[in-house]
């Protein structure tokens, strides 16, 4: 009977760890998945962000263009806008000089006339200097 009853638990010692290695077995299976799983997600994810990242950076890059496109034409727009109107002042300008040109005259001759004047009395006091006492006092007419 003693016999019996080691049968019996060996028996059912050896269904016991036989159930407990099928449990661990099925656990590192589990965790095995698990973790091909979240690789496979990580993987998803790094994918994901990348083109995400590409797909940022070239709408940016295409905003830049925009932008820069946009303030080119604003230029353009500006330059072609200005011009006439650069050249009609120009012409305005212009065509007052020449209603004015007796004016223009008047103001260049007194302005000629004056520097001329000018002129005149640097190089005569310059002179004046250059004379002897006795040729200052009596007007440069002795001792020159």
């Amino acid at each position: 009977m003693s016999e019996k009853k080691n049968a019996h638990t060996i028996a059912r010692s050896s269904n016991t760890n036989a159930k407990a290695t099928t449990t661990k077995a099925k656990e590192t299976a589990g965790k095995a998945k698990d973790t091909a799983g979240e690789a496979g997600t990580t993987a998803k994810t790094a994918a994901s962000g990348a083109a995400t990242t590409a797909a940022h950076t070239a709408h940016v890059a295409a905003d830049k263009a925009q932008v820069a496109a946009e303030k080119a034409v604003a230029t353009g727009r500006t330059v072609a806008a200005e011009a006439p109107k650069k050249a009609a002042a120009a012409a305005g300008s212009a065509w007052t000089a020449i209603k004015a040109r007796k004016v223009l005259t008047a103001v260049a001759g007194a302005g000629a006339a004056a520097a001329g004047a000018t002129a005149a009395i640097v190089l005569r006091r310059r002179a004046a200097r250059r004379r002897s006492p006795l040729a200052r006092l009596t007007g440069g007419r002795f001792g020159a």
